[in-house]
């Protein structure tokens, strides 16, 4: 069953070309509202804001909607919607039972701008995650699409985000993010064209009775090539209340 839906959705999933990404397979918050607030702001003036909505429809199966705001780089461009993301996760291994977590991530999004440089697109990958000792690394790996008629931009890209975090307590645990960006699958950028930042972050949770839990996450990453920011700040915040 798991597998059909994952072949099913693999058709509905999109992505924002510059959006910090990072997925773990095992994020299925069943029988619990996930509300979501997650944000960048780059050196360049570029700022990406967006707010979730989502919840475990099963065990393995998450399903969620993301209202998104972006001002581009660049001095005196307003904050604007961006569009609506429909997202969907579903998780192909039981935590912690094979060498590797898996699971199968995919985004459909609409557009509020429109036009042939912010069409519609779809975006699918493969997430993963392996804790070792007292560390969990976490691997995405996506591949997204635009529909529009301009090559440049509805060409196949791909773009990737892995995390390396040191559990040392669960209020507080720091760790390592880079996030990537290679172009089209058919021609990819040099490294120097393409985009990649990485830094340290701060991570940890908060557990509030009743009322849930609270997750963060806050870091500074540092762009590794001409293409990137030199610097980017990346927040997170997620509340998720049991129901």
């Amino acid at each position: 069953m798991r597998m059909v839906i994952a072949a099913a959705v693999l058709f509905a999933g999109a992505a924002r070309a510059d959006e910090l990404r990072l997925v773990s397979p095992n994020e299925i918050d069943y029988r619990e509202i996930e509300i979501e607030h997650e944000g960048s702001a780059g050196s360049d003036g570029g700022r990406i804001y967006s707010l979730d909505l989502g919840t475990g429809i099963t065990r393995w199966w998450h399903a969620g909607a993301e209202l998104e705001g972006e001002r581009e780089a660049g001095p005196g461009n307003p904050t604007r919607i961006d569009g609506v993301q429909l997202e969907t996760l579903i998780r192909l291994t039981e935590p912690g039972e094979g060498w590797l977590d898996a699971g199968l991530y995919a985004e459909y999004d609409r557009s509020a701008l429109h036009g042939r440089d912010n069409p519609d697109g779809v975006l699918v990958g493969g997430v993963f995650l392996k804790d070792i000792g007292r560390t969990t690394h976490t691997l995405d790996l996506f591949f997204d699409k635009g529909f529009s008629p301009d090559e440049d931009v509805s060409g196949v890209r791909f773009s990737y985000s892995w995390q390396s975090r040191w559990n040392v307590w669960r209020q507080f645990a720091p760790a390592i993010e880079m996030f990537g960006r290679a172009g089209r699958v058919d021609q990819p950028d040099r490294f120097e064209r393409g985009q990649l930042i990485a830094g340290p972050v701060a991570t940890g949770t908060f557990l509030l009775g009743p009322a849930g839990r609270l997750r963060y996450e806050a870091g500074y990453l540092f762009g590794a090539t001409d293409a990137s920011p030199s610097g980017t700040v990346r927040w997170k915040v997620e509340m998720e209340i049991p129901l």
